[in-house]
């Protein structure tokens, strides 16, 4: 058995012992702030985000997801397993736009340029959900007519249209 004295000192040699061993430490820094953190990496997506495709529809890249089920001169069709939620983000970021319309049926991107598009061009982005997991897409080319000339007749516009003032094609071969 050790007397009191003996443990008190050998407790001083312990303490001491482990109080030389033990550097002061420095605070940790601040963090920094980063000068852009909004900025996403380039090489991960959030959660939920979906990811750039090869296919393109009026310069618009579909998303990976999805694919284009019809496009046509002024209107194209895309669809996949996708939220609404995310497909909207995704168009949020690759559109020009001055307003959202989201409703209960659909989010609505009226009037929109496509960023890296044509500029002259204006679209309509129609986001609706298509069932459980899957979303479609409708995107119409809704860029206003150029106005005919003035003094055109009604004979010339016929005309310009592929049609007689009768309303008869100029090309029968053309509506095959």
């Amino acid at each position: 058995m050790r007397s009191r004295f003996e443990r008190l000192a050998w407790l001083a040699v312990v303490a001491s012992g482990a109080a030389g061993c033990h550097r002061k430490s420095e605070p940790p820094p601040p963090p920094v702030a980063s000068s852009a953190p909004s900025q996403k990496p380039l090489d991960r997506l959030a959660p939920g985000e979906l990811a750039q495709g090869d296919a393109e529809v009026f310069g618009f890249r579909v998303p990976r997801a999805m694919h284009v089920r019809g496009a046509f001169l002024d209107i194209a069709y895309v669809a996949g397993d996708s939220s609404p939620e995310a497909v909207a983000n995704y168009v949020r970021e690759r559109v020009d736009a001055d307003h959202v319309e989201i409703g209960a049926a659909s989010t609505v991107f009226p009037h929109v340029h496509i960023k890296g598009g044509a500029p002259e061009r204006v679209y309509d982005f129609d986001v609706t959900p298509l069932g459980e997991h899957s979303t479609q897409l409708i995107i119409r080319d809704v860029t206003p007519r150029p106005p005919n000339p003035p003094g055109m007749t009604d004979a010339e516009r016929w005309r310009q249209a592929g049609y007689t003032p009768d309303g008869k094609p100029l090309d029968p071969t053309q509506l095959k």
